[in-house]
């Protein structure tokens, strides 16, 4: 059963095609830059996101347009092409593992999000952030309350400690009271199967119908 409540909501949050808006700045960039006119024989990209937008990042934006579209194997193509470019910026990684996790895909959505949480750091809180509320989020889709749980205690400890940076600290107490409400009713549930099946063991095996004459 998928838990939802509180979750569902901030999972509108941290849908890719939101999570560009601050990264530019997260990354020590001035977002307020406007980007001088290239020269006709020069290149409009910037790694750095200065002087102009870095094609790796151009890479996600049109990724993002695609995942809206509903184009998510065209929207995987194109992180793919980013993570190519900018293997070490865990946005692509994290983008990328939000394309899979929509198609349900979690044995590729698990290592792109690992390499995302492996790569982010405090330079981006904003990003580190949502990696860690995905991976909760991810851990509950799986059904693995245990690790969730967990999760979700390591996504709040970063919350309180970076709450300019678009987190929400109350949300992990909420979840993990859903998932021990969660891990009672399937105890429960557990219970009343493990008696129906006692029940018919006492109870033998049917009547043999008679025979035809």
């Amino acid at each position: 059963m998928r838990l939802r409540g509180p979750l569902f909501t901030l999972a509108l949050f941290v849908a890719p095609a939101l999570v560009l808006v601050p990264i530019a700045a997260a990354w020590g960039d001035d977002s307020s830059v406007v980007p001088a006119p290239a020269d006709a024989g020069a290149t409009k990209h910037d790694p750095d996101n200065r002087t102009g937008l870095a094609e790796w990042m151009e890479r996600c934006v049109q990724g993002n347009a695609k995942y809206l579209a509903k184009d998510v194997p065209g929207a995987i193509d194109l992180y793919k092409q980013a993570i190519q470019l900018a293997p070490k910026r865990p946005l692509p990684h994290y983008l990328l593992a939000e394309a899979y996790l929509a198609g349900g895909d979690f044995p590729n959505a698990e290592p792109a999000l690992q390499t995302a949480l492996d790569d982010s750091d405090d330079r981006d809180p904003n990003v580190r952030g949502k990696i860690l509320f995905l991976t909760a989020d991810m851990k509950e889709r799986e059904k693995k309350w245990d690790e969730a749980k967990t999760a979700w205690q390591a996504y709040a400890e970063y919350a309180s400690k970076h709450l300019d940076a678009g987190v929400t600290p109350t949300t992990p107490p909420a979840r993990i009271q859903a998932i021990d409400d969660m891990i009672k009713q399937d105890k429960a549930y557990e219970i009343v199967r493990q008696r129906i099946v006692e029940s018919m063991r006492d109870a033998g095996p049917p009547p043999a119908a008679p025979k035809k004459k």
